[in-house]
């Protein structure tokens, strides 16, 4: 009974180590963010955030998926009902009326937005402004990523079963 328990387990864990498939996947996609020229900055008074990592970062993904905003600063201090969240953004891609619905109907409508003013960017584009070469950080890069693909562990035992 213990040497079957024995080729049971070497075979299971067998399986486990010869079925899992290394391959790579190559990532060539730029984030938007990262292309976009900021012309603009909007300061927003934000209600319902409950914490700055979880409610920010869902906050944060949903105006940078507008494809007019490059960065997005969110103040926040848990002992306030009503937080800020600062968007550098290009007018040209996105209005402040179209973020105010983003947020709105992110989080079942958890969060709602008030815009508190708008100003022009100050920051400039260094290849506007200088003659001299530029090194751009903004390059797109290749990344690529290992997955592991495990066997149906279930599929298996049952196999074995029968």
């Amino acid at each position: 009974m213990l040497i079957m328990k024995q080729v049971l387990l070497f075979t299971l864990l067998m399986m486990l180590f010869l079925g899992c498939e290394n391959s790579e996947i190559p990532h060539s996609e730029v984030a938007d963010e990262s292309s976009v020229t900021p012309t603009h900055i909007a300061l927003f008074e934000v209600e319902g955030m409950m914490c700055q990592k979880g409610c920010g970062a869902a906050i944060r993904k949903g105006l940078y998926d507008t494809g007019g905003v490059s960065e997005v600063e969110v103040l926040f201090n848990e002992e306030n009902p009503v937080n800020e969240i600062k968007v550098y953004f290009d007018i040209k891609k996105t209005t402040t009326e179209k973020m105010i619905a983003v947020i709105g109907s992110l989080a079942e409508m958890r969060y709602s937005a008030k815009l508190k003013k708008v100003t022009e960017s100050t920051i400039v584009n260094v290849k506007e402004s200088s003659s001299e070469p530029v090194f751009n950080n903004n390059t797109p890069v290749e990344a690529s990523t290992r997955i592991i693909s495990l066997p149906n562990l279930t599929h298996l035992l049952n196999s074995l079963i029968k």
